[in-house]
């Protein structure tokens, strides 16, 4: 049973674990539209190239949210697998 419990908790860090990596590529892939937003380049010809439209900033700031979100979230379920786990061993010794 205890080794249940163990494999558990291994397996809810590693999902926490993977949650807070996909909640900060998906940051740093919004923040990467959000910066684009303030540059404003020219093309070939010296004109100022177009940027991205409006609803790509307003995404963008949402997925920063969306992305804060999932990496509390996954942090929070880090914390519960550390106290299973820490509560796994100290039944154990």
């Amino acid at each position: 049973m205890i080794t249940d419990s163990t494999a558990v908790s291994f397996n809810a860090w590693t999902s926490s674990r993977m949650g807070i990596q996909a909640g900060t590529n998906l940051m740093d892939q919004s923040a990467q539209t959000i910066a684009q937003q303030s540059v404003t380049a020219t093309d070939s010809s010296g004109n100022p190239s177009s940027r991205a439209s409006d609803g790509d900033l307003i995404g963008a700031m949402v997925q920063q949210g969306i992305g804060l979100y999932q990496v509390q979230a996954s942090v929070k379920g880090l914390e519960i697998a550390n106290k299973t786990l820490d509560s796994l061993f100290r039944i154990t010794a």
